[in-house]
């Protein structure tokens, strides 16, 4: 009787902690996890951080110098250009792009009704490709801002690492030039923006059959608005992996005018 006795009073404690354990666990509140940022959230972000989408708006014209030095596998320089660059945004859009190699003078000019590439003063191409020489230039010098511009699909592509120092949120873009005039390139991007300070770092680009990491070294704020100074282009894999440098860009010079000061 009295080994009965304890048996059943084991069995109830028993039960008991396991049910007490049971509506604890029930009780205990769903833990909550961070909400997944959208890529337009991250976008504007990147943004504020760059300056203001008002204040890009109000650009005229924007003047600078680009140095660029492409090289080969071996580490071979295989061309070593410097540009200067001049875009009339408002209130009629222009551009030109003039520079030397050698002996020789070359200079594109872009309006909404030509696209011409010029060879010591001789037309030497005209049309599509000079035109997309030019959007991808104005494009990349106008990065994050125009992201938003027409016809961009972003989507959110989740945390990853980059260039072994910033945890980043990337934002892929794929574009659709056969819809939109002002996309150049049907090729996949990712943009990274640094994930606690909204930064924009670099970027991610699939020109199939090959990808090409982008870091942003080093950037310049010019009027209260933020551009590239220093670029490095790398050859990598899909997954980001570095395989060599293919380019290396540098930026000066700046000079911007307004349509309204504030």
């Amino acid at each position: 009787m009295k080994k009965t006795t304890q048996f059943l009073l084991t069995f109830f404690i028993c039960s008991g902690l396991f049910i007490s354990c049971k509506f604890s666990k029930e009780k205990e509140p769903n833990k909550v996890t961070p909400a997944q940022p959208t890529a337009l959230q991250v976008v504007e972000k990147g943004i504020e951080t760059s300056g203001t989408m008002e204040k890009w708006k109000n650009i005229a014209s924007l003047q600078y110098t680009k140095k660029s030095r492409l090289l080969l596998e071996n580490g071979e320089v295989e061309s070593d250009v410097t540009q200067r660059h001049h875009y009339v945004y408002r209130p009629k859009k222009s551009v030109r792009i003039s520079w030397v190699v050698d002996t020789d003078s070359f200079l594109i000019v872009h309006t909404d009704s030509i696209s011409q590439k010029f060879k010591n003063d001789s037309l030497v191409d005209q049309g599509a490709s000079v035109k997309s020489t030019v959007n991808s230039a104005t494009y990349v010098l106008g990065m994050p801002f125009k992201l938003l511009d027409k016809g961009t699909v972003l989507s959110y592509d989740g945390l990853k690492s980059f260039n072994a120092i910033d945890t980043i949120h990337a934002v892929k873009a794929t574009y659709a030039p056969e819809q939109h005039q002002n996309h150049s390139t049907k090729d996949e991007w990712w943009y990274h923006f640094n994930k606690n300070t909204g930064a924009f770092v670099g970027s991610m680009v699939y020109h199939a059959p090959t990808y090409a990491l982008i870091e942003n070294l080093s950037m310049i704020t010019e009027k209260g608005l933020t551009f590239p100074k220093h670029r490095k282009s790398y050859r990598c894999d899909a997954d980001g992996n570095k395989v060599f440098l293919r380019a290396e860009f540098w930026y000066s010079d700046y000079s911007i005018e307004f349509l309204t000061e504030h």
